[in-house]
């Protein structure tokens, strides 16, 4: 790496960071179930963001990981 970073400073970048963040964690989840643990789980987000964009899956991580990177690849902003 050169050492130059990068700043996100529109609201609409630091959402994006924000939702690859979680599809990260859910991620690390879905591929490893007795993996890391965290405080807070990245289940119930996701599937609140899943149904604020009126998709509507079972509460699991097999229904909600595959539905929440479909919804990140439409929107642009996984590849």
């Amino acid at each position: 790496m050169s050492g130059e970073g990068f700043i996100l400073d529109t609201p609409d970048q630091i959402q994006a960071f924000a939702l690859l963040q979680l599809y990260y964690k859910l991620k690390l989840v879905a591929e490893h179930p007795n993996g890391p643990r965290w405080s807070q789980s990245p289940l119930p987000t996701a599937h609140r963001i899943l149904a604020e964009n009126d998709i509507h899956v079972p509460r699991r991580y097999k229904t909600v990981f595959p539905a929440y990177e479909k919804l990140l690849k439409d929107a642009g902003i996984l590849s």
